[in-house]
């Protein structure tokens, strides 16, 4: 488990240098200010803010394979839809036959996410969601956050007319705000603990959970068949979160975290 030091001109530039430097993110480590940054009188007696950054201990082993998820999703999904067509055609009904032969876990893997009750009430007692609500106005981005919270943390939601900007490539843009705020919730939490920011908008999480939920749980069926193990492709921390949740409790296999940012993946192994 490592555990270093950085400074920075404040708190914020010390864990950002720190993250870069250790190649983590900032939902990995335990972040401790060792010194606020202080200005001084006339630059005398200014100092440069200190945190510790303690990295939380994950499961390291080998990774067994490197597939690109997403064209192989694609393929089985053009497969299956001519397997549907010839079904049709022949009148043999394989199809039917082997949606009643799939284990439980994977015909739940499509359930529809439920919509959790966003408040922009809440929203607007929530340090988080109106830095978001200024982080927009900086970006020139008409629209509104709401908000939700739990034991898990916060989750906020943009409502905006942007279209997909907000998104980005894979939700890159999307998880880019996630890191700020997140940044900005746990500046001062020293004393209460990290809190979990999580932005969504459009419906983008909940559509790219239910994708990773169904492209887990095949997976997992197959390693679970062939006894052979399989990685995932690289996904950052909230995805692979997803991933674990979704295989927790598919019978015959386990999963675990391997590599190093922004190419660690999960890896479905066949349980002992």
């Amino acid at each position: 488990m490592r555990s270093m030091e950085f400074s920075g001109r404040t708190v914020d530039e010390a864990i950002f240098h720190g993250l870069n430097e250790m190649g983590v993110t900032i939902d990995q480590v335990d972040i401790i200010t060792v010194q606020s940054e202080t200005k001084g009188i006339f630059g005398f007696g200014a100092r440069n803010a200190i945190v510790r950054l303690v990295e939380r201990e994950t499961p390291v082993v080998p990774v067994f394979s490197a597939i690109n998820e997403e064209r192989r999703e694609q393929r089985e999904e053009r497969r299956e839809r001519r397997d549907r067509k010839d079904d049709r055609r022949e009148g043999r009904g394989k199809r039917s036959d082997r949606r009643r032969e799939q284990p439980r876990e994977e015909k739940e893997a499509a359930a529809p996410v439920e919509e959790l009750p966003y408040s922009k009430e809440l929203a607007e007692q929530l340090d988080s969601a109106r830095f978001l609500q200024e982080l927009l106005g900086k970006m020139g981005v008409n629209g509104t956050v709401s908000a939700f919270e739990n034991e898990e943390g916060i989750k906020l939601k943009i409502d905006s007319d942007t279209d997909g900007l907000l998104i980005g490539r894979r939700g890159e843009t999307l998880d880019a705000l996630q890191y700020i705020v997140s940044l900005y919730e746990n500046k001062d939490r020293k004393e209460n603990g990290y809190r979990r920011i999580s932005i969504d908008t459009e419906g983008y999480r909940a559509r790219r959970e239910d994708t990773l939920k169904r492209l887990a749980r095949r997976n997992a069926l197959k390693v679970a068949k062939s006894g052979r193990s399989f990685a995932m492709e690289p996904m950052n921390p909230y995805e692979r979160r997803v991933i674990h949740s979704a295989l927790q409790s598919f019978r015959g296999v386990t999963t675990h975290s391997e590599g190093e940012e922004p190419n660690r993946r999960v890896i479905i192994t066949p349980e002992d």
